[in-house]
């Protein structure tokens, strides 16, 4: 019983393993990347819950939409996090994360479980970052982009062969830690004058609405 009730609480639960990088985020000046996790980790702990048996009476949308929504907020998360380690200035940067907005909605629509809803965003954004360090000669970036696309990669590939509730519960911990990863120690972009901004429980909750 107490196996069972693991494999349906456990998917759930793990992605919560989220809330640790919207903090850093927030910590860090990334605000708009906060958002962005805290959409994510909402959409994917209720795609979970109501997938299984015991929690389905949380359900207020449909499971299609919540799959979409769990596998976009994932792919989106993944390319703002690879976007914040590029640091471009504006107009670029809202450039790129535009593009990677639409493109991924698109992406995730057509085919919403294809390799190319993740493997796309990720190496789109490795080339544009490259491209980008290469004409600048920088080499800083390269131990946080190693280890962000590292555990993000190796977890996907686990996840097509073993248990799937043990392996998808340790794929969104292996996630989180690669959005911490691939996050500079501080947004350049939201200024120096003060303490770091703070996001309220009302700003954040509104990303999921």
């Amino acid at each position: 019983m107490g196996t069972l009730v693991a494999k349906l609480l456990l998917p759930t639960l793990s992605s919560l393993a989220l809330l640790p990088a919207v903090s850093v985020a927030a910590k860090r000046r990334f605000h708009m990347e906060a958002m962005v996790y805290l959409f994510t980790m909402f959409f994917v702990a209720l795609y979970h819950a109501c997938n299984g048996p015991g929690l389905s009476i949380l359900c207020f949308l449909r499971l299609d939409v919540l799959e979409y929504f769990s596998v976009y907020g994932t792919a989106l998360s993944m390319w703002v996090s690879l976007m914040a380690l590029a640091d471009f200035d504006e107009p670029k940067r809202s450039t790129f994360v535009m593009l990677g907005v639409l493109t991924i909605a698109v992406r995730t629509y057509h085919d919403r479980w294809g390799y190319g809803v993740y493997s796309g965003p990720i190496g789109a954004a490795v080339l544009i970052i490259a491209a980008k360090w290469v004409r600048r000669g920088g080499g800083s970036w390269r131990d946080g982009l190693q280890g962000g696309a590292e555990a993000a990669d190796r977890s996907s590939l686990l996840l097509q062969d073993w248990e799937y509730t043990y392996v998808h519960s340790f794929y969104h911990c292996a996630l989180a830690m690669s959005f911490v990863l691939l996050l500079p120690k501080v947004n350049k972009k939201a200024g120096s004058a003060g303490a770091p901004a703070r996001l309220d429980c009302s700003t954040l909750c509104g990303a999921c609405i």
